[in-house]
């Protein structure tokens, strides 16, 4: 590929995580700012202890954000504006476990909470991978596991439930908070493992308990709030990851072990 091709699609890929950054986390200040007296039921004075625990959560993702996103942010500000490339192969494990820190407190719903400007970011996010995917195309590599990992990796995303409020009967709510707590706290890190994945030269994306953690967290998830709310967005893309993981995924896994011993054979 081109020099000039390669930088101008690398710098895509440092605008798209510069920007979720930014805007997630502005988005976040603004809920924590607001959300004490704003929100009805979700205001942190309610008194519900949701909401202690939600804003607690999100007070907490905020600042080790802003903490962990400094310096690959710094890394790739610099990259961006000096004319050369950020190296997203090496660096994803500080550019993931920020962007896993901010994310926590996204998937929180508090008093003040704008949804649209979360999918703002969460876009520039999926952007910055179908940049990177395309980069891989022209590059020479895999077409289809690298658009695959794309389409895999966005509907895992977007099955991983927010924590919401509930009113149903206090047994059942209960084990309703804890599952939805636990999905946020495992599942998301599970997506930024994957990233981390895409990012690298030749890992796989397509590793089987991911899968399986999302349809057992997710699933208890729509099913316990049933009976109160169906949660559609979240059935949808979990019904939806699942079937493109068996449709796809193991073949891709399949295709990136035989591509693995080719290269062992060379």
């Amino acid at each position: 590929m081109e020099e000039k091709k390669g930088l101008l699609l690398n710098r895509l890929q440092i605008i798209g995580y510069l920007l979720y950054f930014l805007i997630l986390l502005g988005e976040r200040l603004a809920a924590l700012i607001l959300s004490v007296r704003h929100g009805g039921v979700y205001a942190l004075t309610s008194g519900n202890v949701f909401n202690y625990i939600a804003y607690g959560i999100t007070a907490a993702s905020f600042v080790a954000g802003v903490a962990l996103c400094v310096k690959p942010s710094i890394e790739m500000g610099k990259a961006l504006f000096g004319g050369s490339a950020f190296s997203f192969e090496t660096r994803s494990k500080g550019l993931c476990v920020a962007g896993a820190a901010i994310l926590f407190g996204g998937m929180m719903h508090t008093g003040f909470t704008l949804a649209g400007l979360q999918f703002v970011s969460y876009g520039f996010l999926i952007g910055a991978m179908i940049v990177k995917c395309v980069e891989d195309c022209l590059n020479g590599k895999n077409k289809f596991l690298a658009i695959s990992s794309v389409i895999y990796l966005t509907l895992f995303a977007m099955a991983i439930p927010v924590c919401y409020i509930s009113f149903m009967d206090l047994p059942l709510r209960i084990s309703f908070f804890a599952f939805e707590f636990v999905a946020v706290f495992v599942l998301v890190p599970c997506f930024f493992v994957m990233l981390g994945d895409f990012l690298k030269e030749g890992s796989d994306v397509f590793r089987f308990q991911y899968p399986v953690l999302l349809f057992v967290l997710s699933g208890a998830v729509v099913a316990l709030k049933w009976k109160e709310e169906i949660n559609f967005f979240v059935l949808i893309f979990l019904a939806l990851t699942e079937a493109f993981y068996l449709s796809f995924g193991l073949v891709a896994r399949r295709k990136r072990k035989a591509l693995a011993s080719e290269a062992k054979g060379e």
